[in-house]
């Protein structure tokens, strides 16, 4: 090697040795820290270990990505904080879901004689929100569940087809509340059963964007026509109660 000449075989060789250490150093990380953490994915059960798997199971699926093609994006609350335009206080964007129509009212008692079962569901739309409570006398059997207007691939002809949101077909309630934010355009409700040998009677309230209700007894299915909103009498005709 001549003076003043510095060959370039030792830097080309150090080179390569840095680039594959970086590329080795990344994909543990992403194996052992960032799958875990983002996605869920621990094929070394170090996520497990570290705790980072907790991390993806608490992420909401509104921020997942969207892997599967062509998976269906469902209407979901993402609310999201901004900068008003006068700067006197915060913006929250995607805090509601808006309907083309006002919202309809339901309310009903409902007997139901041991043995006997029945079902009341509310046809909504997609996106379309359904607030509920139902008490009863005694303990039931339920089903609350959906029948989609459009039944999956595969499934078309198949007359049974329905989608369980929750249920308790073995120990029963007395009660259940929530509210409810339609995945699918269909019927959504509940299928009772009185397992017991005494007659219960049952409550039934609620509130939301649907068209019609769809009633099942006894072999007998009927759409019935829902309470609208504007038709209740407003205050002060209805006073109000002081808490």
């Amino acid at each position: 090697m001549q003076e003043g000449h510095i060959s370039s075989a030792v830097p080309r060789r150090s080179l390569f040795l840095i680039l594959g250490g970086s590329v080795l150093v990344a994909t543990i990380l992403l194996v052992t820290l960032v799958l875990p953490a983002e996605y869920g994915i621990d094929p070394l059960g170090t996520g497990k270990t570290l705790g980072l798997t907790a991390i993806a199971e608490a992420a909401s699926p509104a921020e997942l990505p969207q892997a599967v093609a062509g998976a269906t994006i469902l209407p979901v609350l993402q609310p999201t904080k901004h900068a008003s335009r006068w700067g006197e206080s915060a913006v929250v964007k995607g805090s509601f879901i808006g309907q083309p129509e006002r919202f309809k009212l339901d309310a009903r008692e409902i007997v139901l004689e041991p043995g006997e079962g029945m079902e009341i569901k509310y046809h909504l739309a997609k996106g379309a929100g359904l607030i509920y409570s139902w008490t009863a006398t005694g303990v039931v059997l339920f089903d609350f569940h959906a029948e989609p207007d459009v039944k999956p691939s595969g499934e078309e002809r198949n007359e049974e087809y329905f989608e369980s949101y929750d249920t308790e077909d073995v120990a029963g309630k007395d009660q259940a509340h929530g509210t409810l934010i339609a995945p699918s355009t269909g019927i959504h409700g509940w299928y009772w059963e009185n397992a017991s040998t005494e007659t219960i009677k049952l409550k039934l309230v609620s509130s939301g964007f649907y068209d019609w209700i769809f009633h099942s007894r006894d072999d007998e299915k009927v759409k019935l026509k829902p309470t609208d909103a504007y038709s209740l009498p407003s205050h002060p005709a209805l006073p109000d109660e002081p808490l």
